[in-house]
């Protein structure tokens, strides 16, 4: 080969896409692979992660939002970014194309398929989303995060790598899990996603307000809520006399999972990787309009496991909650088991894993494909 080998990663520009992007990009480049990135508008708000690879960025949209008339747009977008990425693949063929999934991400393999460019697909959920579904026919590998992915095409060639977390988190995940010393501080950890959770913050701080005084006085709260939550959420805690950091937005997540004895938090796929990789037990609240209901699929896998407890939206409330906090919070046993839990379903490998499947494409190692 007379050029280095390049590879071209397309995700979608929410957390869930471009974590995973990122925990591999970091394994191809330190082993001395060009990298780009193929992303959206969102993708490219991003400005802390793959910050030194070449960036496209597209207007591809997904095509659930606006009806008939948001459809025609989605499609039109979609096929305005096939033409560009197509054009830039003609004049700099890469490698192999890895899709990340998201809308964002179909130009790039489309592209890639139309010029007999090799792909691999990456699925962070326990369903197979609606692009890798599309595009799973041609597919070197759909690399899958859980065994048993619901909704993988017959026939489609796949196998297990884990869901990528990035190099901070798996650093850290051999550190024990601390308990706390008898009647000692427990801190938990309110997270909704990269950009907040309203149903968290609604309910949460009523059902911990609600507490007694002793258990009140033994929590250290750290929630992201949206901005325009933050004040009332931050009312309600100092009422309360409750400890709390109330932030839109956290830099230092995996520090602060390190010392988290308990998290609340939706089931995204990121967000539960990385509670897996660390050990760290969680309160799930599936977002209810999920694509596929995934985060369910998601938290199920969790609860079997015995790492977490779910609660669908429809039965999270501050009454409900404040029960369970109460129960967990006098047997501090079963915090201890959830941290086992979690670990035992834990992929801390997955972007190695990923990154060797990625790279023995790029040499050419493509038996049993």
């Amino acid at each position: 080969m007379n050029a280095a080998p390049h590879i071209i990663l397309a995700a979608g520009g929410t957390g869930g896409h471009m974590m995973p992007a990122d925990a591999v990009a970091d394994v191809l480049v330190e082993a001395g692979y060009k990298v780009s990135l193929i992303t959206d508008q969102r993708g490219e708000a991003y400005d802390d992660i793959m910050t030194d690879l070449d960036r496209t960025i597209l207007s591809a949209t997904s095509h659930t939002s606006g009806g008939l008339v948001g459809k025609l747009k989605s499609a039109l977008s979609i096929l305005r970014g096939v033409f560009q990425v197509r054009k830039q693949f003609k004049a700099d063929a890469p490698t192999v194309v890895v899709g990340f999934g998201g809308y964002p991400s179909l130009p790039a393999v489309l592209a890639a398929k139309m010029l007999s460019i090799p792909y691999i697909l990456h699925e962070q959920n326990a369903v197979l989303g609606r692009v890798n579904r599309f595009m799973a026919k041609g597919a070197y590998r759909i690399a899958l995060s859980a065994d048993h992915t619901a909704r993988v095409p017959e026939g489609a060639q796949t196998i297990v790598t884990g869901n990528p977390v990035r190099r901070v988190i798996a650093k850290l995940a051999n550190i024990a899990y601390a308990l706390p010393l008898g009647m000692g501080d427990v801190r938990i950890f309110i997270i909704g996603g990269s950009q907040g959770a309203r149903i968290l913050s609604d309910v949460v701080p009523p059902a911990i307000a609600a507490l007694d005084d002793e258990m009140r006085e033994r929590l250290d709260i750290i929630h992201q809520a949206r901005a325009e939550d933050i004040e009332r959420v931050k009312e309600t805690y100092k009422s309360a006399g409750v400890k709390a950091d109330v932030q839109s937005y956290f830099t230092d997540v995996a520090a602060i999972l390190l010392r988290t004895q308990l998290v609340i938090s939706r089931s995204g796929a990121s967000t539960l990787a990385e509670l897996t990789a660390m050990g760290r037990p969680a309160i799930l609240v599936p977002l209810a309009i999920a694509v596929d209901d995934h985060q369910t699929a998601n938290a199920r896998i969790v609860a079997e496991a015995g790492g977490g407890w779910i609660f669908p939206e429809n039965e999270f409330s501050a009454d409900a909650l404040t029960e369970r906090l109460h129960k967990m919070l006098n047997n501090i046993g079963d915090l201890r088991d959830g941290s086992d839990g979690m670990r035992t379903i834990a992929r801390v490998d997955a972007a190695q894993d990923l990154a060797t499947l990625i790279i023995n494409l790029c040499d050419g190692e493509t038996e049993g494909s």
